[in-house]
């Protein structure tokens, strides 16, 4: 009776332990990195997204307006 009863319990830890590795292998923590999100679960069945740099400065009219108002700001002290 007793070596049933240990069988009974290796064989439930062993199950538990199973399901706890299928159930932490087959979720994925998130991470973002270079504009996409990897590793998820399902992150082969995913395409990249990726996103353009765009331009250096944000604001290139009104950094010409800032020079244009200093020139014009400099011209007249003289």
């Amino acid at each position: 009776m007793k070596i049933n009863s240990s069988l009974s319990r290796i064989w439930a830890s062993t199950l538990l332990v199973l399901l706890a590795f299928v159930t932490i292998s087959s979720t994925g923590c998130t991470t973002h990195t270079n504009g996409m999100t990897l590793p998820s679960p399902w992150y082969h069945w995913n395409r990249p997204s990726y996103h353009s740099r765009g331009t250096e400065f944000p604001f290139p009219n009104e950094a010409a307006n800032l020079q244009e108002v200093e020139r014009d700001r400099q011209a007249q002290q003289y």
